[in-house]
């Protein structure tokens, strides 16, 4: 999966692609939301039991992830989790920077 920003309607979107770069999301307004909606996304695809109770990570409260490490004296190797939602969302591809130059460029 990879996460596009995009230009829609004069206003900035994320939307998910799938290997095939077909868009499997719905527009969504923020990276928040992005990232929630992967996490959902991700969590209706695992057929096995799921040992989690929320979708949420608690790893993902910085200052929580601090306090664990100095209560526990440990350097994890993988601090913001195994699991790939646990991995902060990042744009993969950004089609509004290249739509918003064009349109600056025809303005001038």
């Amino acid at each position: 999966m990879r996460l596009v920003k995009d230009l829609h309607r004069s206003s900035i979107v994320y939307y998910w692609n799938d290997t095939d770069d077909v868009m499997i999301s719905p527009h969504l307004a923020n990276l928040n939301l992005a990232k929630e909606w992967r996490d959902t996304y991700l969590f209706s695809l695992y057929a096995g039991e799921e040992r989690r109770r929320s979708v949420i990570d608690r790893r993902q409260d910085e200052s929580s992830r601090r306090a664990m490490d100095i209560a526990l004296y440990v350097a994890r190797i993988r601090p913001q989790g195994r699991r790939i939602t646990d991995i902060p969302v990042t744009v993969d591809i950004d089609l509004a920077a290249d739509k918003l130059s064009v349109y600056l460029t025809q303005s001038t």
